[in-house]
């Protein structure tokens, strides 16, 4: 999963993306530009698969609820 994905299906900023993965807010917005864009920065692989372990605890969270 992509963390812009996990930022937009959970309703996060780019302030708590950012704070989630220890980066800045500029490089948090960075991974959401388009590919062919100037700026564009792939986040690291750990950063995908830390977007899927957040998502599959948060959605045990609400599932549990």
């Amino acid at each position: 999963m992509h963390p812009i994905d996990l930022m937009r299906k959970h309703g996060w900023s780019y302030r708590d993306l950012a704070m989630e993965f220890g980066v800045s807010e500029v490089e948090a917005r960075r991974w959401a530009f388009r590919k062919t864009a100037s700026n564009y920065r792939n986040p690291p692989s750990m950063a995908y698969k830390l977007a899927e372990r957040i998502d599959k605890e948060l959605s045990s969270i609400s599932a549990s609820i």
